[in-house]
């Protein structure tokens, strides 16, 4: 495996409003910590022995750095920066505040804790290949593409679409300077593969993970209960 020094950026820094109870999500208990601590430690162990980890950061909501350490349980080396508005002007703070010049960088959701390292070394492999790299799954149901009544207006090949996850990987230097362009030309991107694709190339999709869903409803956290016992 090609040596790279690795940042990684875990994304926490919005409200959970379709979760409800009155917490987030990335700091519900799960696996003897949080939903964020297991996503930091998953990153730690998947990284920490083929590569060098540069900088480790999370975002967070404005003013709440004091809840997002208590969340991380003591997880050691993880800087955190606060967040935005959105998860594109979330995700550009974290990469302002990279500093030990990485040749790659992942970014992944806070609310996806149940990532394995396999699939993040896999993300990183494709990446020293292609330059960028992302997991996705083929849809399970047929895909339509509706207008704005409601119609559908054209019928999607399911077998060439991806519902793409986290985490997306790509080099560090084109993507930092992918975000300060999409910074100045007022469109606001789903995700950070649509500024990539906007401003550098094309990104690769690799097999992603059933089981790596992102917690964000209420019936989520029935899934959080079981895997925690086991």
């Amino acid at each position: 495996m090609i040596h790279s020094k690795i940042a990684i950026i875990i994304t926490a820094a919005g409200s959970s409003t379709r979760i409800g109870g009155g917490i987030k999500k990335e700091y519900l208990p799960y696996n003897k910590g949080t939903v964020l601590s297991s996503c930091a430690e998953t990153f730690l162990n998947a990284c920490s022995r083929d590569f060098e980890i540069t900088d480790f950061i999370v975002t967070c909501p404005k003013g709440g750095r004091a809840e997002c350490e208590k969340a991380l349980c003591g997880v050691q080396g993880v800087q955190i920066v606060e967040g935005a508005d959105t998860r594109q002007k979330s995700v550009y703070n974290g990469l302002l505040a990279v500093h030990g010049n990485p040749d790659i960088v992942l970014i992944h959701d806070g609310a996806r804790p149940f990532v394995s390292e396999e699939l993040i070394r896999t993300t990183i492999t494709a990446t020293q290949e292609f330059g960028a790299a992302v997991p996705g799954l083929t849809p399970t149901d047929t895909q339509k593409e509706i207008d704005e009544n409601g119609f559908i207006v054209r019928h999607l090949i399911r077998s060439s679409l991806s519902a793409v996850q986290t985490p997306q990987c790509f080099e560090f230097s084109k993507l930092l300077a992918a975000h300060k362009r999409a910074a100045l030309d007022k469109r606001e991107y789903t995700d950070d593969t649509e500024i990539w694709g906007a401003y550098c190339g094309r990104v690769k999709v690799v097999p992603g993970e059933v089981n790596n869903i992102k917690i964000t409803y209420p019936s989520d956290l029935e899934k959080l209960k079981v895997e925690g016992t086991k």
